[in-house]
């Protein structure tokens, strides 16, 4: 049975996929974001051994791959960060999605509803007029 409320039930329900479909998709950002923080601090780690013996510049060096290993696991950290507050955000608009959804579904049921006691009562109605009808018919014919 339509209803006014079919085409913005439609809508909601595509905000709502919609919002799923970026949700899904921070999700997944998130987790790249995780698995790069984890291979930052495993290469940090191993760059965090200095050599016992060796030459200045190897030394330097060395010390300048360990800064830029700090570097990219504070870059990686703040990623992470990032892809948290996006995530929040994006729950924040998928729950926002779909209570406005289910609020149309909810109007749109109730609609129906109503509609089905209108035709329920009209149906009544129709059936009182064809027993009277056939009642007083009924006499007529006695």
């Amino acid at each position: 049975m339509k209803s006014k409320y079919n085409s913005v039930v439609k809508v909601k329900k595509q905000q709502l996929d919609k919002a799923e479909s970026n949700l899904n998709q921070a999700k997944q950002r998130q987790l790249d974001s995780e698995k790069m923080l984890e291979l930052s601090r495993k290469e940090c780690e191993s760059l965090s051994i200095l050599p016992q013996s060796g030459s200045v510049s190897e030394l330097r060096s060395n010390l300048a791959m360990r800064q830029i290993g700090r570097e990219t696991l504070a870059r990686a950290k703040e990623k992470v960060e990032l892809s948290k507050k996006e995530m929040v955000h994006y729950q924040f608009l998928y729950k926002k999605a779909h209570l406005d959804y289910e609020k149309m579904k909810v109007l749109e049921t109730e609609e129906i509803k109503q509609k089905q006691k209108e035709l329920a009562k009209i149906e009544e109605k129709f059936l009182d007029e064809i027993a009277i009808s056939r009642f007083f018919k009924k006499d007529k014919n006695e």
